[in-house]
């Protein structure tokens, strides 16, 4: 999982977190209330609910284009239970939490996809091409 996550207050305006994954470049980030993941906002969703309708991204908040409520899974959970849930819900990052509900980390569909390239050895250039990894491992 990467724990550096970007986050936005919900009050942000699309156009600020536009701009701050094009600068970071992220495909995502939480969308936060008193310090709680309340939503995500993607690339994908900005695009979809704001680009193809012409709407001015300065005129709209986070909050009114987040996916809600955001998906967690424990820190303590197993991959394989991370992978199902992301299964179930049709998602492609979940939030990870602690014991307290406090985001300690993002997990992706590719980080997932990275671990179990690494299991593999590398050997499958299918695992790697969705992992963006070359054969051989990360540093190939």
């Amino acid at each position: 999982m990467v724990r550096d996550v970007h986050t936005v207050d919900c009050e942000s305006s699309v156009k600020e977190t536009a701009r701050l994954m094009a600068d970071e470049g992220h495909g995502c980030v939480i969308v936060v209330r008193a310090q709680l993941a309340v939503g995500i906002v993607t690339e994908r969703d900005i695009v979809h609910k704001i680009t193809a309708d012409a709407i001015d991204p300065s005129k709209v908040r986070v909050e009114d284009i987040m996916s809600a409520p955001v998906v967690t899974i424990s820190y303590k959970a197993t991959i394989g239970e991370a992978a199902e849930k992301m299964s179930v819900y049709e998602i492609r990052r979940i939030v990870v939490v602690n014991e307290h509900e406090r985001m300690v980390g993002l997990l992706t569909a590719g980080d997932l996809a990275k671990w179990l390239a690494k299991q593999k050895n590398y050997a499958d250039p299918t695992l790697n091409a969705i992992a963006r990894l070359k054969a051989g491992g990360p540093y190939a």
